[in-house]
């Protein structure tokens, strides 16, 4: 602690989602033996905080500073006497507020960049941490002329090896695993070193690694450990779930699972077979490959138990046309939404109640459109729209969005009346349309995609009011089957007792060929139902068996596979008598 008393204050910089603001604040409450008061400034959105822990009442400095017309976030450790005669040289800055020394050195990053080290080499010793939120660049640097005592820390967290700063090792030893000092008259910039006047370090000692030997492998497990798993989280989660991440809950779920369940499973089949594979994998890259190889199979098993959103970037020749939000998705969304940005009309084929409808509206928000919908063209008028007795035209969703540009979604289409769709195929084989009123030419943005439950070659046993639809139609459309989506609806409804009987039971249902839904929409009310704990018998009759006799019932029973006798719905199911 001898550093804390002799400077009177210390910093700390990080970057990265394994620390909140109170986490920092609950560990230097246990470890600090001093009275202190901190003052920080954190941008949640992006996992940075930077913090000054003040250990002397009577300090004037007020870090860390924010410039937030330049977006520029600034924390450093200098001499008071050396800057306040820097500032008399930079009076065009008119520096005469409290913030003064820490906004000398904001300003003259925000004007010069990291020319600042150099620049400010000739006045002072110090180091300092800067965040500039315009080019997301975490930038730290120390200059020490006259080998005056001023350090600066970097550090990796113990878990996820993420970056902090601090001018005491003592404060980093706190929450890092791996600490170094950053060499005089250097800077880094995203974890590359630099030399005061710019040129580049060729040494990756500030890039994130691990130091094992092959030989004492399971002497070092666990630092391998961390360095695996740091990097498939980067690959595997954060890449994709950005912001999900964002808000604390999903944090500490993800926590939570690295921490607990996956690292003891890890350490299990790691040592399983390292011990039947060390004399073959005998040289430090092997092994590092052997054991990426079997944690990528576990962080596959165990994300399924964790069922979290993701995100998708779409990219069409280099440019991203789409990027989502955490969310869930069907496993032909990206293919819908990227045969509708190349304006494709587009005709989803599947059985009921799979989530079309869900998907069609993610991909109009993932495109930026306005979603039109319309359940079945049961004749033309319900597209063109008509005018009416008072002489007003009256609108229609497939007109708006023909106009004004949007995703119409025409729902049902193999319900519609055949010579109504004459109507789309008109309108997009010309780029134009008549309408009762006016005449107009296709919106740009204008998009379509029709959901249907058949082939458009008429009615089958499960679907009997369907009818055939146009040749024309049919060429029309690129026809794209959508099936019920086994891991979306694993992630949309986690209960292993519905999802096991609800498969077993929809496996069965078309073994036995007999006509009966089973849907990825019936799972939801199943799910729904048993989260309000209503009796299994009650939500079997409303939501499961539905409209079936007793002698279907039990041929389905019959053909049910994959499923355990213990199952509270399958005993159910086995001792319901159905009137009917």
């Amino acid at each position: 602690m001898e550093d804390y008393e002799k400077s009177g204050t210390v910093f700390i910089a990080y970057k990265g989602r394994e620390f909140s603001y109170e986490d920092i604040q609950r560990r230097l409450n246990s470890n600090c033996p001093y009275n202190y008061s901190i003052n920080h400034k954190e941008i949640s959105n992006t996992g940075i905080i930077f913090a000054k822990i003040v250990y002397d009442s009577y300090m004037e400095d007020r870090d860390p500073f924010w410039n937030s017309n330049n977006k520029i976030l600034t924390v450093s450790g200098y001499n008071q006497d050396e800057i306040t005669n820097a500032i008399n040289d930079f009076r065009r800055y008119r520096l005469d507020d409290s913030d003064r020394y820490q906004r000398l050195i904001n300003l003259l990053y925000r004007d010069h960049k990291c020319e600042v080290f150099k620049i400010l080499s000739n006045y002072m010793h110090f180091c300092s941490v800067i965040w500039d939120a315009n080019s997301e660049e975490l930038i730290a640097g120390v200059t020490k002329p006259n080998n005056e005592n001023t350090h600066l820390y970097i550090g990796y967290t113990k878990i996820n090896h993420e970056v902090m700063y601090s001018n005491s090792r003592d404060i980093l030893s706190y929450f890092c695993n791996e600490i170094e000092e950053v060499k005089n008259n250097t800077y880094i910039v995203n974890g590359e070193e630099f030399n005061i006047d710019g040129t580049k370090i060729k040494d990756d000692s500030f890039i994130p690694r691990t130091r094992q030997n092959a030989d004492n492998l399971l002497d070092n497990l666990n630092a391998l450990l961390f360095s695996i798993t740091n990097e498939a989280v980067k690959d595997k989660i954060n890449k994709n779930l950005e912001d999900y991440l964002a808000s604390p809950d999903p944090q500490k779920k993800i926590s939570d699972y690295l921490t607990k369940e996956l690292n003891a499973e890890t350490k299990k089949a790691l040592l399983e077979l390292i011990k039947h594979a060390i004399e073959e994998f005998n040289t430090e890259n092997n092994i590092n490959h052997l054991l990426r190889t079997i944690f990528d199979k576990i962080l596959e098993d165990y994300t399924k138990t964790i069922n979290v959103p993701v995100s998708h970037s779409i990219i069409i020749n280099n440019t991203e046309i789409a990027h989502t939000t955490g969310g869930f998705y069907h496993e032909k969304y990206e293919q819908i939404l990227r045969q509708t940005a190349l304006d494709e009309p587009i005709m989803l084929i599947g059985p009921a109640g799979s989530g079309k409808n869900v998907a069609v509206s993610q991909v109009a928000e993932s495109l930026g459109l306005h979603m039109y919908y319309t359940n079945n063209a049961s004749n033309e008028f319900k597209l063109t729209g008509f005018i009416d007795a008072g002489g007003t035209y009256r609108e229609t969703e497939f007109y708006k969005a023909f106009k004004n540009g949007g995703l119409f979604f025409l729902d049902e289409i193999d319900n519609s009346d055949p010579s109504a769709l004459i109507v789309i195929n008109s309108a997009l084989a010309n780029g134009y349309m008549a309408f009762p009123h006016e005449t107009i030419d296709r919106h740009p943005n204008f998009h379509i995609i029709a959901a249907a439950n058949t082939w458009g070659k008429g009615a089958d046993l499960e679907y009997v009011g369907r009818t055939a639809l146009d040749a024309a139609t049919l060429d029309r459309f690129d026809n794209i089957f959508f099936d019920y989506d086994r891991k979306l609806e694993e992630c949309l409804y986690p209960s292993e007792q519905i999802l096991k009987f609800m498969w077993s039971f929809r496996d069965a249902v078309l073994k036995s060929k007999i006509p009966h839904v089973v849907s990825t929409r019936g799972i939801g009310k199943v799910y729904k139902k048993e989260l309000n704990k209503i009796p299994v018998p009650d939500i079997l009759t409303s939501n499961v068996v539905k409209n079936l006799g007793q002698d279907d019932l039990n041929m389905i029973i019959g053909n049910m596979q994959n499923i355990n006798s213990s199952n509270i719905y399958y005993q159910g199911l086995k001792s319901l008598k159905l009137s009917r």
